[in-house]
């Protein structure tokens, strides 16, 4: 065993029992629990079985099973990242609706007072 097969054993574990703590606490949704047991399971799987690696890229027509790993988490980065900017997004149109609702209360409040 290499050095890189065992980081990817030690990066499947602490992905998985991630996966479960933040699930048992409820933390994210069902389709980002099966992404990162996904995430975890694969690579225990390729870690143990390479040649399902290979095969796997030939089943993509790629050359090389190592770069089926590549695309797959280029693609989950990008998802991710969207994911951060819709959440973000929302936050902002949160923080601004409850500004919004503080200043019209505040407005009726001093309103009231010099009545």
């Amino acid at each position: 065993m290499n050095l890189l097969q065992a980081f990817f054993i030690v990066s499947g574990f602490i992905i998985s029992i991630i996966a479960f703590d933040i699930a048992k606490r409820q933390k994210f949704n069902a389709l980002h629990f099966l992404v990162f047991i996904g995430i975890g399971v694969g690579l225990l799987v390729f870690t143990f079985f390479p040649s399902f690696l290979e095969k796997t890229g030939q089943l993509f027509g790629i050359p090389r099973g190592a770069d089926v790993l590549v695309y797959v988490s280029i693609i989950f980065l990008f998802y991710f990242v969207l994911l951060l900017l819709n959440k973000s997004e929302k936050n902002r149109e949160d923080i601004t609706r409850l500004v919004r609702e503080i200043g019209v209360l505040e407005d009726k409040l001093h309103q009231h007072d010099h009545k």
